[in-house]
C-alpha cells in the first residue's frame, strides 16, 4: 500500500468584485456672450440733375438752305 502524499497548498487567488460610486465634482465653465455689430457698406446713389439746352435743326425743306 502507498503512503498518501501531503496536500499541495498554492498561494491564494484573489477575486475582486468592484463597485463604483459616483461622486459629483463641481466644474465651473465661464461663458462670455458677445453681442457683435458688423458694419456693411451699402451704396446709396445720389442723382445730380443737369439741364442742357439743345437746338435740333431739321434743315430747310427741300434742301434749299
Amino acid at each position: 500500500m502507498m503512503k498518501p502524499c501531503p496536500p499541495i497548498v498554492c498561494p491564494p487567488i484573489y477575486e475582486y468584485h468592484d463597485c463604483y460610486i459616483c461622486r459629483e465634482v463641481p466644474v465651473i465653465q465661464p461663458v462670455v456672450r458677445v453681442n457683435r455689430q458688423f458694419i456693411v457698406n451699402v451704396p446709396r446713389y445720389v442723382v445730380q440733375p443737369e439741364t442742357k439746352n439743345v437746338t435740333v435743326d431739321p434743315g430747310c425743306p427741300g434742301g434749299n438752305c
